[in-house]
């Protein structure tokens, strides 16, 4: 099962307690699933198309609870092994009006008055605003596995519809984006962040709790990762330190004579050569007396200036 599929199933198990919500998501039912239709002077059908059955018993129950209607459930396409593609919940014909004026689904300045985004009134309210918003994910939404990336898209046929779902989800503090698209457009999140505030507001905790775990675990993946990086990095540039400061001190030893060599440049040039692996720290703790690791340092450093400067009076050659 996909984590969309793992999300519907969870959302269409979460029963809509408020009166004013179910109005919200059976609007955005029957908007972004297509299902108000123009049928010619002042008649309309209306219809919510879903493509699983745990979506459509959710809606069936939903109307039946919240406007005391039973929807004609009929089948609109199956393949050839008789799996069932979508199924139309049909309103009765004689409840048409009552539910259109109970949804504010009228428009007249739209086409055939047939309205593309919800009235105001409808999603005047956060909790009737994250309805709509779990709706319009029910009947056209996906999202991805949040073990591949965070992605949420909400799809529509409308640019007006597309617009208000970005609103809604702005408005709800998730960052979203319209995209258009072939067949319509799209609507969609792709930060951790925001997929997660979604499918709090929709209802969906199980699936937000699934989500957050995966988050901490690539978060703690990216962590130790970055510290292994940054270990590996000082490692190899403590290496190649060591590698040049050996090399500074034979090279004075070579032109100097390590006899010649001041007193304390000697203890740790020996040091060095003796323990060509050990820390700064380490070999300030073999010094007699012992020393710190900035003192150390500073000897070395001091090393490397009189190589450097010897090098810088040489003829070149």
């Amino acid at each position: 099962m996909s984590f969309t599929d793992t999300v519907k199933e969870e959302l269409s198990h979460a029963e809509c307690t408020r009166h004013c919500c179910a109005r919200a998501e059976v609007c955005a039912a029957i908007l972004l699933s297509g299902g108000l239709s123009f049928r010619g002077r002042g008649r309309y059908g209306l219809s919510i198309t879903v493509s699983r059955a745990a979506v459509s018993r959710y809606f069936y129950t939903l109307v039946k609870r919240s406007l005391g209607l039973s929807c004609e459930i009929r089948t609109l396409r199956a393949n050839r092994l008789g799996e069932t593609s979508a199924v139309e919940l049909s309103f009765p014909e004689d409840s048409v009006p009552r539910v259109m004026d109970e949804l504010c689904l009228h428009d007249e300045n739209a086409l055939f008055g047939v309205p593309v985004r919800p009235h105001p009134s409808i999603v005047e309210n956060a909790c009737c605003r994250a309805a709509f918003l779990k709706s319009a994910f029910l009947i056209t939404g996906y999202i991805s596995s949040p073990e591949k990336e965070y992605a949420l898209t909400l799809s529509c046929a409308a640019p007006d519809m597309a617009k208000c779902l970005s609103e809604l989800m702005h408005e709800m503090d998730i960052s979203a984006s319209v995209s258009r698209r072939r067949s319509g457009y799209v609507v969609y999140a792709k930060d951790a962040e925001s997929v997660s505030v979604f499918l709090t507001l929709a209802g969906a905790h199980t699936a937000r709790l699934s989500l957050e775990n995966v988050r901490i675990m690539k978060d703690l993946k990216n962590q130790t990762n970055r510290l292994t990086n940054c270990d590996n990095n000082n490692i190899e540039r403590a290496v190649h330190s060591a590698a040049q400061q050996s090399e500074d001190i034979r090279f004075l030893a070579r032109e100097l004579g390590f006899d010649h060599l001041p007193e304390w440049a000697r203890e740790i040039a020996s040091l060095r050569l003796e323990n060509p692996e050990a820390s700064l720290t380490e070999l300030g703790a073999l010094c007699d007396p012992p020393i710190g690791k900035s003192g150390v340092n500073s000897r070395l450093r001091r090393l490397a200036d009189m190589a450097r400067r010897i090098k810088e009076q040489q003829p070149d050659s």
